[in-house]
């Protein structure tokens, strides 16, 4: 099965470079388009997840929001302000989750994303002057592991 295997903490800068591309016809732009669908989907699992680690460490204001103090970091529930363990455990939590491997199944939209990672691959695209590198990077080398392992599967 195809894959597009990423960490938690590459969904959104992914996102953000997808959405600097533009490419011509319609299929190449359907599979940018399911691409960014599907890693919308992901990061709205790790928010979720993220927030069941927050809920209980963290004080949240009148509307359900973390309260945030002047730097913009959330703010510890009273009891765990000097809890350096309880801190650390957290901490190591939410690393955790930002490195945990995500995976985006192929199969279903597979024609369309190879025909966008083709035109990409083919220099046929245009990119924003705000393309990170960076995240372009993580992107194709997360496309052409996906697809360089179908042709190494084909010839077994």
């Amino acid at each position: 099965m195809k894959t597009i295997k990423l960490r938690n903490k590459d969904v959104v800068p992914v996102y953000n470079a997808l959405d600097k591309i533009v490419v011509e016809g319609h299929k190449p732009r359907r599979g940018k388009g399911r691409l960014q669908k599907a890693l919308k989907e992901k990061d709205k699992e790790y928010v979720e997840d993220l927030n069941a680690i927050r809920d209980d460490y963290f004080q949240k204001t009148e509307d359900g929001n973390y309260k945030q103090d002047s730097q913009g970091k959330v703010v510890w529930i009273d009891k765990y302000k000097n809890d350096k363990a309880a801190q650390k455990k957290v901490n190591e939590q939410i690393q955790e989750l930002l490195d945990e491997e995500i995976g985006i199944d192929l199969v279903e939209h597979e024609s369309k994303i190879k025909s966008f990672y083709n035109a990409v691959i083919n220099d046929e695209f245009k990119a924003g002057d705000d393309l990170k590198d960076e995240d372009f990077e993580t992107l194709i080398d997360a496309l052409e592991d996906a697809y360089d392992n179908e042709n190494t599967d084909e010839e077994k």
